[in-house]
């Protein structure tokens, strides 16, 4: 059965796809014959752009194979489930990569969000709870989890139904974050709103509605990944003075909940997302090689699978 984890944060711009990204390619990179499925849940589509090139997107997207039909028996009158038809197991990374394959998204995943919120179908309990546990139904009708042994929920910045139902089949979460005075505020507020909001409603809800047997009660913090820290070569800490007093905030909050080593900023790994391959194919340049994003990027997926392995 797949460890399955969900990474999310309410704020934007903190490097989720990214590190979803380059932390899928390095599992099956540096631990040959694991096999890991990204689900891309953010309307945006960036992680299903960058993974398949525009136009190989738009393929999928124009054949509806994509995230968005699993949630179509909800809202479409008429429309039946997808089978695991809708996954693409081909890419353009180097043959180190043959056993990441993707779920995509497209852009009209925002407009179902929109529609799941708006739309009831029969009992008003059982509908809130099918509605938040339609990727569990399909993940298990189609036997999904025997077939990797990790699937990763790229989330949107929002908490919303879509989310949901990652949270839902999800074993655990990671936190994106960026050592700002918001992450201080606002990641103690999303682990809160998933025990004691998300989780908690959900489990009101599961007695009462269709049984899931992939759905988790209890879905666990893995780690606080930091990302997109500014370096500062005069510093003594290496930081600059803004972004290591939060650090040191953070570390005082979370302890050894804040996942090491931290990713540092840099446009080297900006340049290898656009490209679409990740950070490890490109150490022998000078933005990434020799700053070493290609050592810290597996060291940080080394320590990220030992904790999700564990949960």
């Amino acid at each position: 059965m797949a460890k399955r984890v969900s990474i999310i944060n309410f704020k934007g711009g903190v490097g989720k796809t990214t590190l979803a990204f380059n932390f899928a390619t390095g599992i099956v990179k540096h631990y040959p014959g694991e096999r890991v499925l990204l689900v891309d849940m953010d309307h945006q589509s960036s992680l299903s752009i960058i993974y398949l090139g525009a136009k190989a997107w738009q393929s999928a997207v124009n054949n509806r194979n994509t995230v968005n039909e699993i949630f179509g028996p909800f809202v479409r009158q008429g429309a039946t489930q997808p089978g695991k038809n809708i996954i693409t197991t081909t890419n353009n990374l180097p043959a180190d990569y043959a056993n990441l394959h993707i779920l995509p998204a497209s852009l009209g995943l925002d407009d179902i969000e929109i529609e799941l919120t708006a739309s009831h179908q029969g009992n008003a309990i059982h509908s809130e709870w099918n509605k938040r546990t339609l990727l569990c139904k399909w993940l298990e009708d189609n036997k999904v989890d025997g077939d990797y042994d990790y699937i990763i929920f790229d989330c949107p910045p929002a908490t919303k139904i879509v989310s949901q139902n990652a949270i839902a089949a999800s074993d655990g979460y990671i936190i994106p974050v960026v050592p700002e005075a918001v992450m201080e505020r606002g990641a103690p507020h999303l682990v809160e709103m998933m025990k004691n909001g998300i989780d908690k409603r959900l489990n009101a809800l599961a007695p009462m509605g269709e049984h899931r047997s992939l759905y988790v009660s209890d879905t666990k913090l893995v780690g606080l990944a930091v990302t997109r820290i500014r370096t500062h070569g005069p510093a003594a800490s290496g930081y600059t003075d803004d972004h290591y007093q939060h650090l040191t905030s953070l570390q005082r909050k979370w302890g050894n909940r804040l996942v090491e080593p931290y990713i540092e900023d840099g446009t080297g790994v900006s340049q290898a997302l656009a490209d679409g391959v990740p950070v490890y194919e490109r150490a022998h340049t000078q933005n990434i090689g020799q700053r070493g994003f290609h050592t810290l990027y597996k060291d940080l997926t080394d320590e990220l699978k030992n904790r999700i392995d564990g949960l």
